[in-house]
């Protein structure tokens, strides 16, 4: 059997060098724009990533991201380490950037349009009560200071270090007069107002105390009104309940005259004409002869 060469060439294979080679081409492009736009996530990717690697060197290999050998693993935990290296210094400069300026920030010293003339070493006291643009403005020379502050016409005028200091400790002393004056009357308000609510609540106390007595005496008054009403009542149905059985009553028998006891009677007619009958026993002129039945009680008939 003859062989002949195939007149196409075969096809080379890719090489693998030039695929990483875009791949880590793409990762740092990557980086470094999450670098520039979210420095924060391009940190935590690196801590992310260093972890990772940490773990890697470890254990001897990252089968999850198909990387074995712990130089390999390494040169991985150097690049981390360096992303987070460089994402921390991109968040402090961001930082510095964009962070307001601290109110504690030593004043700076403008310059105005008008230059300034610098102090000699003989002439620093000679700017005292010269104009100046800005109450935040100090002149240096050596320890001593010039400060820039509200003179006596109310202009900014240099003033020396001493008379800074009374007129720093002068504002101060008159920012506690006033806010001691602004409590002594807030205390003043307060207290007035306590005492106008006690002295409200008192008098509503006296005339609730008074309204409350006035409702017990006519309570009273009613009660004793009703009460007398209701004895004179009864008193006056006791009187007629009297004054009807006495209505109601038979008349009482009233015996005659009582006859001289030598009165003496013959029979009942002489009895009945002198108006005896019936003629009990006692009676003057009674006898056992004109009571027949002997119940004492003569001439019944």
């Amino acid at each position: 059997m003859s062989y002949f060469p195939s007149p196409v060439p075969p096809e080379r294979p890719k090489s693998k060098s030039s695929k990483k080679l875009w791949v880590v081409v793409t990762v740092l492009a990557v980086l470094v724009i999450l670098m520039l736009a979210v420095p924060e996530l391009a940190l935590l990717l690196g801590l992310l990533l260093l972890i990772v690697s940490l773990i890697g060197l470890v254990v001897g290999k990252l089968p999850f991201l198909r990387i074995f050998g712990r130089k390999r693993i390494a040169a991985l935990t150097a690049g981390s380490v360096l992303i987070t290296i460089v994402a921390g210094g991109f968040m402090d400069t961001t930082g510095a950037a964009d962070a307001p300026p601290s109110a504690d920030a030593a004043p700076t010293t403008k310059v105005s349009e008008t230059p300034t003339p610098s102090p000699s070493p003989s002439t620093l006291a000679d700017f005292i009560g010269e104009t100046c643009e800005g109450d935040e403005l100090v002149m240096e020379q050596a320890s001593e200071k010039l400060y820039c502050d509200e003179g006596a016409t109310n202009a900014l005028v240099w003033t020396s270090q001493g008379d800074h200091d009374k007129s720093v400790l002068a504002a101060k002393q008159e920012a506690e007069k006033k806010a001691a004056e602004a409590k002594a009357a807030a205390e003043k308000k307060a207290a007035e107002k306590k005492a106008a609510e006690k002295k409200a609540a008192e008098k509503k106390a006296v005339e609730e105390k008074a309204a409350a007595e006035k409702k017990a005496a006519e309570k009273a008054a009613a009660d004793k009104r009703r009460a007398e009403e209701a004895a004179a009542k009864k008193e006056a149905q006791k009187q007629a309940a009297k004054e009807k059985a006495e209505r109601a009553a038979p008349e009482a028998y009233t015996p005659p005259a009582k006859a001289p006891s030598s009165t003496s009677y013959a029979n009942c007619t002489a009895v009945k004409n002198a108006g005896a009958a019936p003629i009990y026993q006692g009676d003057p002129g009674y006898s056992r002869k004109l009571d027949r039945d002997g119940d004492g009680v003569g001439c019944e008939k």
